[in-house]
C-alpha cells in the first residue's frame, strides 16, 4: 500500500513517521529493533502509534509542557496556512471578476481581431487561476505533512527526550491484513484501464491524501470513486463528473462531495469501504437485490445489470468500467 520509506534495514510505513524518526535522530539499529514489535523489520503505523509514555509524576508534568509546545507549533502552522489561503482566495475572486468583465465585452466585439484579443486575455486569466489552484493544493499538502510529522515526533519521544519504546498489548492491524473475497474478471479494456488508474494514483496520490485528511475517507477510496465518476480528471467534480463551476479547486469540490454522510469507515474492514462507495453511488442496485457494478464490475461478484440512464435499468447490460473493489485491490492487495 503506497510508498515505503527505509532506515537501515527497517521499512517505515508512512512519510510522517519516517520524518519524525529522522528528526528525533531515532535511526540506530538498537532503537529501531525495540520499536519493531512484530520483529519483521517493518515499522507499521499501528506499532508506532501504540507507544506509551511512562506514567510518573514528573513525566506527566513534562508531557503537558511538551504537548503544549506541539499544539503551539501546530497552531502557528495552521494560522500561517489560513493567511496564505485567504490571500489565494482573494486573488481568485479578483481574477474571476476580471474574467467576467472580459466575457461581457466579448459579446459586443466589433471585429474578429478584437474578439481574439479578448479571448486571449480571458485565457491568460484562466491560466493564472489554475496556477493559484495548484498553489493551494501544494500549500494544503505541505501543511498536512508538517502537522503529521510534528504529531508523529511527539508520539515517538517521551517527555524527558528519551525514545519511548514501551508498547501496549493491542494487536496491531493494518490494511495489509485485509482480504479480498473476490477474483478479478477483467476484459482487455478493463486491464488497460486498471493500469491507467494505478498510474493516475501514483502521480496524484498527494491530492487524494489532502482530501482524505480533511474528510476521513481513505485516499485510495477517493481515487477509486474519482475514477468511476470522472476517469481521474481533476477538471471534473467528484460528485458526478460535472463542471467545477462554483468551486475554487477540485479539492474543495471533493471535500463537499464526500460530506454527504455515506456511512462510517473502519480502516481495517474493507467491507465498510465497499458500503461507503455503494451508498455514494446510490442504493438502487441493492434495492433490486443485485450486485452494484459501481463496486463489483470486473469481479466474479458481478455478472450483469446497470442503470443505463436515470431510472432506466437494463438487466442484461454488462458494465465495462472498473468497479471500486478492483481498484482498491490494485492499491491495497
Amino acid at each position: 500500500m503506497g510508498e515505503n520509506y527505509k532506515i537501515g534495514n527497517y521499512e517505515i510505513a508512512t512519510k510522517a513517521y519516517f520524518d519524525a524518526l529522522k528528526a528525533c535522530n531515532a535511526t540506530g539499529e538498537e532503537i529501531l529493533k525495540q520499536l519493531d514489535v512484530n520483529g519483521d523489520k517493518k515499522l507499521t503505523e499501528d506499532e508506532l502509534m501504540s507507544l506509551e509514555i511512562q506514567d510518573d509524576e514528573n513525566t506527566q508534568t513534562n508531557t503537558t509542557t511538551n504537548n503544549a509546545t506541539i499544539d503551539e507549533k501546530i497552531a502557528q502552522i495552521e494560522e500561517a496556512c489560513e493567511k496564505k489561503l485567504l490571500a489565494y482566495y482573494e486573488e481568485l475572486d479578483k481574477l474571476r471578476e476580471q474574467r467576467l468583465s472580459i466575457y461581457n465585452k466579448i459579446g459586443s466585439s466589433a471585429d474578429l481581431s478584437t474578439y481574439q484579443g479578448y479571448m486571449q486575455q480571458a485565457q491568460s486569466i484562466s491560466d493564472q487561476m489554475r496556477d493559484i489552484d495548484d498553489s493551494i493544493v501544494n500549500l494544503m499538502t505541505t501543511t498536512e505533512s508538517q502537522i503529521a510529522t510534528l504529531k508523529a515526533s511527539a508520539s515517538l519521544m517521551s517527555s524527558n527526550g528519551d525514545y519511548n519504546v514501551s508498547t501496549s498489548n493491542a494487536t496491531p492491524v493494518s490494511n495489509a491484513n485485509v482480504s479480498f473475497n473476490f477474483t478479478e474478471k477483467l476484459s482487455s479494456r478493463q486491464q488497460n484501464e486498471l493500469q491507467q488508474f494505478k498510474a493516475n494514483w501514483e502521480k496524484n496520490k498527494s491530492r487524494y491524501q489532502t482530501v482524505s485528511a480533511k474528510t476521513g475517507v481513505p485516499a485510495e477510496l477517493i481515487a477509486a470513486i474519482h475514477w468511476r465518476e470522472a476517469s481521474g480528471s481533476f477538471n471534473a467534480r467528484l460528485h458526478d463528473g460535472g463542471s467545477l463551476s462554483g468551486y475554487s479547486s477540485w479539492e474543495a469540490a471533493a471535500i463537499d462531495a464526500l460530506s454527504g454522510g455515506y456511512g462510517n469507515i473502519n480502516m481495517n474492514d474493507i467491507t465498510t469501504w465497499y458500503d461507503f462507495a455503494e451508498r455514494y453511488n446510490g442504493l438502487g442496485y441493492r434495492n433490486k437485490g443485485v450486485s452494484s457494478p459501481y463496486v463489483w464490475a470486473g469481479t466474479t461478484n458481478y455478472t450483469s445489470g446497470k442503470y443505463v440512464a436515470d431510472g432506466v435499468y437494463d438487466a442484461g447490460y454488462v458494465d465495462q468500467q472498473l468497479g471500486v473493489a478492483v481498484m482498491l485491490k490494485a492499491l491495497l492487495g
